[in-house]
């Protein structure tokens, strides 16, 4: 009899054991995002304050590239930033609404082209305009901006995640890098969770 109870308790202890790995909770995830709030690409680390807390945050590298050509010659910008971010689920383990708020600050490489004056002299000895030449330029600038995250993220149970939404953005400081003010940006990302 006394076997048997023995026998019967290591028998559940480890099917309690089985189902609580199961349905273990994993607070903290690595994933590669695509446009958003790392701008083109980038890695980023997402925990939670505490181990069943909806509250987290999020720090990250991020990078991104532009180019455009012309007759002057080809321009680029590349960009290094670092996206950081607090955020709130709504749902369950599995499936959530991810609401978030956060700052991208960055720096921004910007090789371009400019007209420059040829001078020389006329017959009389006074400065004449012969033409132009293109000139590269390099120059590096700051930039900024606040951004909101509203999407869906998938955990499944061996830890593969998902996440898409969109990204509202407002620029803080720029330095003459972007175009518009506001800006929305979807995004989507792969990862782990564990």
């Amino acid at each position: 009899m006394k076997r048997k109870a023995i026998a019967i308790a290591l028998l559940l202890l480890g099917v309690l054991t089985v189902s609580a790995q199961e349905e273990r909770v994993r607070n903290k995830s690595v994933y590669l995002e695509v446009f958003g709030p790392s701008n083109y690409v980038g890695v980023n680390y997402d925990v939670r304050f505490s181990k069943n807390s909806k509250w987290g945050y999020r720090v990250g590298f991020g990078f991104g590239y532009s180019s455009s050509s012309d007759p002057l010659g080809n321009a680029s910008t590349r960009a290094y930033s670092v996206p950081l971010g607090l955020n709130y689920f709504v749902g369950n383990n599995k499936h959530n609404l991810e609401l978030g708020l956060g700052v991208n600050v960055g720096h921004y490489n910007e090789h371009d082209y400019i007209l420059e004056g040829i001078y020389g002299k006329d017959a009389a000895g006074n400065p004449e305009l012969l033409g132009v030449k293109s000139v590269p330029t390099k120059d590096n600038k700051f930039g900024m901006f606040a951004f909101g995250t509203v999407g869906y993220r998938y955990t499944a149970k061996k830890g593969f995640q998902f996440r898409i939404g969109v990204t509202p953005a407002r620029i803080i400081a720029a330095d003459n890098i972007y175009d518009r003010k506001l800006v929305i940006m979807p995004y989507i990302s792969f990862g782990k969770a564990f």
